[in-house]
C-alpha cells in the first residue's frame, strides 16, 4: 500500500483525486465535453463515508448524527459560499445584465444545495436558448452529493442504533440494494429522460453506493490491521494500475458523458478507478500507482475541491468577456447540458488554469484546510449548547472565518431577493405602461401601420426572463422535455384548478396544442377567447408539435415527444373541442430553424384524423426563426442581440448580416430614439425570404381538409424583414419565440381570421377554371384613383381618389411590400363594396353579396362578383351603374343588398371575410382578404 498498514491515509487515492480533478479542468476548458472527472470524485467520496460514519455511529462517544452532519457542512460550505460570493459579483460585472437575475438564482440554489434540481427542471437551455452557460452550473454535483451524504448518514445512525453489532452486514445488504436500484433507475431513465437523469441524486446515487462497497468490501482492515485483500503480484497491480487508467482517460474521449452518464457507461470510469485503487493496495507503490504519488498530483489532490470550485465560474466569465474560440461557437450547439459554449483559445485557456490552480491553492491554505476538520466537540444531543459552539468556532483562524463573513456579507448585497425585487418593480411598471397601445402598438405599428412614439423604453424589459414567458408557464400549464404526461390542470395537474384561459364561463372550447411555438400564442388567446366567447385550454408540451418526429433542440431522438402525442390525441378525440384546435401548420426545415418553411407529413395525418373526427383544424404559418448567416448554423438570440446593441457590445461575431460592430451604444437605453431603433433592427433582424417560402406550403398540403388558415407575418414582418423590436416592443423573447406582450398585440387579428366566413380553408382540391375579376385591383396592388411611379409602376399614394375614398398604401405598406406574397392592399371602399354588395347591383345579378365567388344569375355560380362579367370572368359594367338586363327582358330595379351580420368584438377592419380563389394567370390562389397570392 502507499501508506503503511497502520496509517487510514492513502497518497494513492489522493493522487487520483488529483487526476480526476486534472480531467475534469483540461475537459471543460479545451475540449468542452464532460469527462469521468467528477464520477471518480463521487465513487472516492462514497469509499471512505459509509464506513467511517457507521463506526461512528457503533461508538458509544460517537457524534450524533446532527453533529456529523455540521462537520460535514463545515468542512464544504464556507470555501463555497466565498466562491459563489465571488462568483456572483463578478458575474454583474462581466456578463450579460440579461443574466443577473438567472444568476442571482442560481447563486442561491448553489448555497441552498438544491442546484442539480433547478437545473433539472428549470428548461432553461430551450426557452432562452443562451449563449452562455451558468457560472454555478458546475456545482449540481456539490448539491447531489451532499444531499446523498445527509440521506446517508440518517440510514447509517438507524441502522447502528436498530441493529447494533450486526449493523455492518444490514448496512451492505440495505447499500447493496439501494446501489443496485439506483443503477437501474439511471439506466432507465438514460433511455428518454437523460437532462433529469444527468442531475438527478437519485440516479447519482449508485456512484457513491459502490464506492462505499467497494470500502466496506475490499479496503477494510481485519483484526490484525491487514488488508482483507489478499497480496497482489507486482505484474497483476501493473495491469490493474495501467488499464484502470486507461479507462478512466479514454472514457472522456470516446464515450458522450453528457447523453451516457450516469448510465449503464459509467461503469467503465468507475471500474477503472476501482482498479487503480485496487492496485495501490498492499505491497511497494508501482506502476501508475507510482505516478500518482508524485508532488504534481499529490498537490492537486490537496486543491482538489477548491479547483473544482473555483475553474468553471473563472472559465465562464472569461468566456463572457473575451469569447469563444470558432471551435467553441461549434460547440455552444453541442448536447452537453454542464459545459456546451465553453472551450476557449489555447492562450486564454492556459491563463484560465492558472488562475484557478492559484486561487484554489490560496482559497485552500486559508479557507478550506483550516476549517476541514478542527477538534472534535464531545458527543451531545444539544447543538445550541454555547459551549458546544465555541469549541466549533475557537479552532477556526481568524483570517478564514473573516474572509468567510465578508463573502456572506457580499451575497447578501447582491442576494438573489434583492435583484429579483428591484427587477420585478421595473417589470410592473413597464408592463402597465405596456397596456396603452398609443405608446406601445407591438405588431399593430405593422399590421396597421400604426406610429409608435419616440423616446419610449423597451418593454418588456429584457432583463427579467420570466416576464417574457406566456402565463401556461408560470402556471404550470406545459410539460417540460421528459415526462410524457398530458397537462390539463395547473401545478402539473396537482392543482384543482383547470388550465383554461379566455372565457372560463363558455361551454365553447378550443385546444392550442403542439410545442412552445403553439404556447407563445396563449397571451393574445387568452384575449381572443374572452372576446369570441371560447373557453381556451392549452395541451402543451415543450418542443413538441403534436405527431411530431422531429429531434430535440440537441439534435437528439425525442421519444418522450412521440409517447405524448399518442396520449394527447386519445385526449382530444376523447374530449373533443366543441370548436377545434389550434396549432401550427408549417415548421422550419431544419430542427435548428433554418429555412425554407415546409408541412412535415406528420402534421398532416394528426389533421387527417382531427378532420376524420369533426375537428376543424386552426393551422398558423410558423414565425420566422432567426438563424445567423454566416453558414454556421446557429440560432440568433434576438433578445440577447438587443441587450448587446443597447450596450454597444454586439459586433455579430463575423455575421456578414448581423453586424453591429459600426454601432455604438444607446446614448440612453430607456428612451430610445428611432434612429437607434432602426440601427438596432438592421442587425438584430432576418430577412423574410430566409425563412419563409413565396407561397406558404400549407395551403397545398392540407388542401380539402376542415382547417382554417391564419398567417400573422405582417405583424412582425415588414419590407422584407422581420426585426427585433416592434412597435416599442421587444417582439421575441429569444431566436424564435415571441415575448407575451408583444403576442397580446396578435390579438385582434387573430379573431379576424378566426372568424372569417367563409374561412381562408378548406381551399378547394381543385383550381377553379375561371379567374373573376376583383374590382378595382391592378397590377402591384393599386387602386382606381392612385397614381402608378413611372419606374416601378407601383402606387404612390394620392390623398384621395376621384370619388374623394382614401388613396391605396404606398409600395412601403406591409402589405404591398412583403416580397414574393404581397399584391398590396386594396381601397378601403372597394372592400366595403366586397363586403356588403354593390348597391348597384341586385342580389343574383351581379355576384349577391359581393363576394368574389357568391352565388349569382349575372356571372354564374361562383362568377362576376359586384364588377358583373360573364361566367369566363370577362370585366363588366362600371361598379357603379346597375348591371344591364338581357335584351329580351326589361331592366330590373336594384334590390338592397343584405347586410352581413356584425362579428361579435371583431376589431374594425377594412379587410373582408373573402374565399381565396385561383388566379390562372399566374397559377396560384390570390387571397382578396389580404392581398397575398397563396
Amino acid at each position: 500500500m502507499a501508506k503503511a498498514a497502520s496509517s487510514n491515509f492513502r497518497t494513492d487515492i489522493e493522487g487520483l483525486r488529483g487526476l480526476a480533478i486534472a480531467l475534469v479542468v483540461v475537459f471543460h476548458v479545451f475540449v468542452g465535453k464532460v469527462s469521468a472527472g467528477v464520477d471518480v470524485f463521487l465513487l472516492l467520496g462514497g469509499i471512505f463515508f459509509f464506513g467511517s460514519q457507521l463506526s461512528n455511529a457503533q461508538r458509544k462517544n460517537g457524534l450524533t448524527f446532527f453533529q456529523s452532519l455540521l462537520r460535514i457542512i463545515r468542512r464544504l460550505f464556507p470555501l463555497l459560499a466565498v466562491v459563489v460570493a465571488a462568483t456572483l459579483a463578478g458575474s454583474l460585472f462581466v456578463m450579460n445584465k440579461l443574466t443577473h437575475v438567472t444568476m442571482a438564482e442560481d447563486a442561491r440554489a448553489a448555497l441552498g444545495y438544491f442546484i442539480n434540481w433547478q437545473l433539472a427542471f428549470s428548461g432553461r437551455e430551450y426557452t432562452s436558448v443562451r449563449n452562455t452557460v451558468s457560472p454555478f452550473q458546475h456545482l449540481w454535483s456539490m448539491s447531489a452529493q451532499l444531499q446523498i451524504y445527509v440521506a446517508s448518514l440518517l440510514v447509517v445512525v438507524l441502522i447502528a442504533f436498530i441493529f447494533r453489532k450486526f449493523a455492518r452486514p444490514v448496512l451492505l445488504v440495505v447499500l447493496s440494494a439501494a446501489t443496485l436500484l439506483s443503477f437501474g433507475y439511471a439506466a432507465y431513465l438514460n433511455v428518454d429522460y437523460q437532462a433529469l437523469n444527468y442531475y438527478s441524486t437519485a440516479s447519482r446515487f449508485w456512484e457513491i453506493g459502490l464506492g462505499g462497497l467497494l470500502g466496506m468490501l475490499l479496503l477494510r482492515k481485519g483484526k490484525d490491521g491487514r488488508s482483507v485483500v489478499p497480496p497482489m503480484g507486482r505484474v497483476l497491480r501493473w495491469v490493474l494500475g495501467i488499464v484502470g487508467l486507461a479507462a478512466i482517460i479514454c472514457t472522456g474521449i470516446f464515450l458522450d458523458g453528457a447523453q451516457q452518464f450516469p448510465g449503464p457507461w459509467t461503469l467503465v470510469p468507475l471500474l477503472g478507478a476501482a482498479m487503480v485503487v485496487l492496485a495501490g493496495t498492499g505491497g511497494q507503490p508501482v506502476g501508475v500507482t507510482r505516478l500518482l504519488e508524485t508532488r504534481l498530483f499529490q498537490f492537486l489532490g490537496r486543491i482538489s475541491y477548491a479547483l473544482y470550485l473555483w475553474h468553471w465560474p473563472i472559465l465562464v466569465l472569461v468566456v463572457a468577456y473575451v469569447g469563444t474560440s470558432e471551435s467553441a461557437e461549434n460547440a455552444a450547439e453541442a448536447t452537453d447540458p454542464g459545459v456546451s459554449g465553453t472551450s476557449v483559445d489555447p492562450l486564454v485557456g492556459i491563463g484560465v488554469m492558472a488562475v484557478s490552480v492559484v486561487l484554489a491553492w490560496i482559497s485552500s491554505k486559508i479557507i478550506e484546510k483550516p476549517l476541514r476538520q478542527g477538534a472534535k466537540p464531545a458527543r451531545s444531543w444539544v447543538l445550541i449548547s454555547p459551549r458546544y459552539w465555541w469549541n466549533s468556532v475557537r479552532v477556526w483562524p481568524k483570517t478564514a472565518y473573516a474572509v468567510v463573513i465578508a463573502a456572506l456579507a457580499a451575497a447578501v448585497v447582491v442576494s438573489p431577493p434583492t435583484l429579483e425585487q428591484k427587477s420585478q418593480e421595473n417589470t410592473a411598471d413597464l408592463l402597465n405602461a405596456a397596456e396603452n397601445r398609443e405608446l406601445y402598438p407591438g405588431g399593430l405599428a405593422f399590421l396597421e401601420n400604426k406610429p409608435a412614439p419616440e423616446g419610449m423604453p423597451i418593454v418588456p424589459p429584457l432583463e427579467d426572463f420570466r416576464a417574457l414567458l406566456p402565463p401556461t408557464q408560470p402556471d404550470g400549464c406545459q410539460i417540460g422535455f421528459e415526462p410524457a404526461v398530458v397537462i390539463t390542470h395547473k401545478e402539473y395537474n396537482r392543482s384543482e384548478e383547470e388550465c383554461a384561459y379566455g372565457d372560463l364561463d363558455s361551454d365553447r372550447t378550443l385546444y392550442v396544442i403542439g410545442g412552445s411555438h403553439s404556447e407563445h400564442f396563449m397571451p393574445a388567446m387568452d384575449i381572443a377567447g374572452r372576446q369570441m366567447g371560447l373557453k381556451i385550454k392549452p395541451l402543451l408540451k415543450m418542443g413538441c408539435p403534436v405527431g411530431s418526429t422531429i429531434p430535440l433542440y440537441t439534435g437528439e431522438d425525442y421519444p418522450s415527444c412521440r409517447e405524448w402525442s399518442g396520449y394527447v390525441m386519445d385526449y382530444i378525440l376523447e374530449n373533443p373541442p366543441t370548436e377545434g384546435v389550434f396549432m401550427t401548420g408549417t415548421r422550419p426545415t431544419d430542427y435548428m430553424g433554418k429555412g425554407p418553411e415546409v408541412v412535415p407529413t406528420e402534421y398532416v395525418d394528426v389533421v387527417k384524423r382531427f378532420d376524420e373526427a369533426g375537428i376543424r383544424s386552426y393551422l398558423v404559418r410558423d414565425n420566422v426563426w432567426h438563424v445567423r448567416h454566416d453558414g454556421s448554423g446557429q440560432q440568433l438570440d434576438m433578445r440577447r442581440c438587443v441587450s448587446e446593441m443597447l450596450d454597444g457590445t454586439y459586433d455579430g461575431n463575423g455575421d456578414p448580416v448581423n453586424d453591429g460592430s459600426s454601432f455604438a451604444g444607446a446614448a440612453d437605453p430607456e428612451h430610445l430614439t428611432s434612429d437607434e431603433i432602426r440601427q438596432i433592427n438592421e442587425v438584430c433582424g432576418t430577412p423574410v425570404e430566409a425563412a419563409l417560402q413565396e407561397v406558404s406550403p400549407q395551403y397545398e398540403a392540407y388542401k380539402g381538409l376542415n382547417v382554417q388558415h391564419l398567417d400573422f407575418t405582417n405583424l412582425y414582418c415588414k419590407d422584407g424583414w422581420c426585426p427585433a423590436i416592434i412597435g416599442n416592443m421587444a417582439a421575441y423573447r429569444d431566436a424564435h419565440h415571441f415575448t407575451n406582450v408583444f403576442a397580446e398585440t396578435f390579438a385582434g387579428e387573430i379573431v379576424r381570421q378566426m372568424q372569417a366566413d367563409p374561412p381562408f380553408g378548406p381551399i378547394p382540391v381543385e383550381p377553379l377554371d375561371e379567374f373573376p375579376e376583383v374590382p378595382g385591383a391592378v397590377e402591384g396592388g393599386a387602386v382606381p384613383g392612385a397614381a402608378l411611379d413611372d419606374t416601378t409602376g407601383a402606387a404612390v399614394n394620392p390623398s384621395e381618389d376621384a370619388a374623394g375614398a382614401p388613396a391605396a398604401p404606398a409600395a412601403s405598406d406591409p402589405a404591398a411590400t412583403a416580397p414574393g406574397r404581397a399584391l398590396g392592399a386594396l381601397d378601403p371602399s372597394v372592400w366595403e363594396t366586397l363586403e356588403q354588395g354593390d348597391p348597384a347591383g341586385a342580389e343574383g345579378a351581379a355576384g349577391g353579396q359581393g363576394a368574389a365567388g357568391g352565388e349569382g344569375a349575372g356571372g354564374g355560380e361562383g362568377a362576376g362578383g359586384p364588377a358583373g362579367g360573364d361566367a369566363n370572368g370577362a370585366a363588366g359594367q362600371d361598379p357603379a351603374a346597375p348591371a344591364p338586363a338581357p335584351a329580351d327582358q326589361a331592366p330590373v330595379a336594384p334590390a338592397p343588398a343584405p347586410q352581413p351580420a356584425p362579428v361579435p368584438a371583431a376589431p374594425v377592419s377594412p379587410v373582408g371575410p373573402l374565399q381565396p380563389y385561383w388566379d390562372p394567370s399566374v397559377g396560384k390562389y390570390y387571397d382578396p382578404n389580404t392581398g397575398f397570392y397563396l
